[in-house]
């Protein structure tokens, strides 16, 4: 008796496992045909003097899934703030580990806004906070 109900068991997970498996693949699919390319949202993780905790940081969050679906582009961009240590030698490091990850200096934080003053047609958070006086 015990064995049925071992076997029923084993079916009834490899079944449920099955259809997680399609559910999740459907999904991912659906996900990659819309794409970010043309998103107004960025993630960027600005540092300063972080030498001691930015690898750690950044080597468990890159590596997972989920947060690789919050970055628009697939790109996170971390910006250093001039920091007096060796965190920008760490995060060149990363970048070169991670292409999902990409670097800039603080004399490079325009380049963060690239692609948002292409899309003219949208109004900015100030023209839409005046319009309706926030």
């Amino acid at each position: 008796m015990a064995e049925v109900v071992f076997e029923v068991l084993t079916c009834v997970l490899a079944a449920y496992g099955l259809m997680t498996l399609i559910h999740q693949i459907i999904i991912s699919i659906k996900h990659h045909n819309k794409g970010y390319r043309n998103s107004q949202v960025k993630l960027v993780l600005i540092v300063k003097n972080q030498g001691e905790t930015i690898e750690g940081v950044l080597r468990n969050v890159l590596p997972r899934d989920f947060i690789r679906k919050l970055m628009p582009g697939g790109k996170l961009l971390v910006l250093d703030m001039d920091s007096k240590d060796d965190t920008m030698d760490i995060l060149r490091k990363l970048e070169k580990d991670y292409e999902c990850l990409e670097v800039l200096r603080k004399s490079e934080k325009d380049l963060i806004f690239r692609g948002f003053e292409e899309q003219g047609d949208n109004e900015s958070f100030f023209e839409h906070a005046k319009r309706r006086n926030i």
